[in-house]
């Protein structure tokens, strides 16, 4: 009998995608490969960012998907040693104003809006100085972007820039000159308390696999509209 694995999730285009009541997407893809390898079988929980990560801290759940590493969360979570996916931090403005922020120190002057419970780069995270602004998800950064709720927002770019051509906001949202220049490596995690976690070394195994394979690059391109 194949050994089930709660994954809780959230809305994080292309990552994970709602339509008609069921979640799609590159890490949809990617759970059920590694369920085939493995011989589990995947059970999709969604639910809200923070409430993902307190589940995970409690053991409610399995494994989270898109996760950014941070010490404070390898207590209760452990990563797997490849990251399935790179992207980058991005601040981005209305189209015209981006050559104002060049610096990091430029932020100063601006609201920035950002994800609740997401992790940046630590500068960022850890700066209470900054006039921010927290919301549940990044549509929702872009929609008070495109109203002018706030200046900035920061993001990541793999989501951001995807979710900006697909809603047709390419010529009225662009990034800023500023870039932190980090990588943002997206890890699966488990929750220590989970039976899955005393099977990680099969896991980091199956993960390797999956990059060195290109699978993972394969189905993104699909989901980025990008030739092979």
């Amino acid at each position: 009998m194949a050994d089930w694995m709660i994954l809780a999730t959230d809305d994080w285009p292309p990552f994970r995608i709602s339509e008609g009541g069921t979640l799609t997407g590159l890490d949809l893809d990617l759970m059920e490969e590694i369920a085939r390898r493995t011989g589990a079988r995947v059970q999709v929980a969604k639910m809200p960012w923070g409430r993902a990560l307190t589940e995970m801290q409690s053991g409610g759940v399995d494994v989270m998907t898109g996760l950014a590493y941070r010490d404070e969360r390898a207590e209760y979570i452990a990563y797997t040693e490849t990251p399935y996916f790179k992207c980058t931090t991005s601040f981005y403005t209305l189209t015209g104003q981006g050559d104002r922020i060049r610096t990091y120190e430029d932020l100063a002057q601006h609201q920035i809006g950002y994800v609740l419970h997401s992790a940046y780069f630590d500068r960022f995270d850890n700066d209470s100085s900054l006039d921010k602004v927290g919301v549940a998800q990044e549509e929702i950064l872009i929609d008070m972007l495109m109203t002018r709720r706030f200046g900035v927002m920061i993001g990541t770019d793999c989501q951001v820039d995807y979710f900006i051509k697909r809603q047709g906001y390419a010529d009225k949202i662009e990034k800023v000159a500023y870039n932190p220049g980090n990588s943002v490596d997206l890890y699966l995690g488990i929750s220590r308390k989970s039976p899955w976690a005393q099977k990680i070394d099969r896991l980091n195994r199956v993960v390797k696999e999956l990059v060195d394979e290109g699978f993972v690059d394969k189905i993104a391109r699909g989901y980025y509209g990008i030739q092979p």
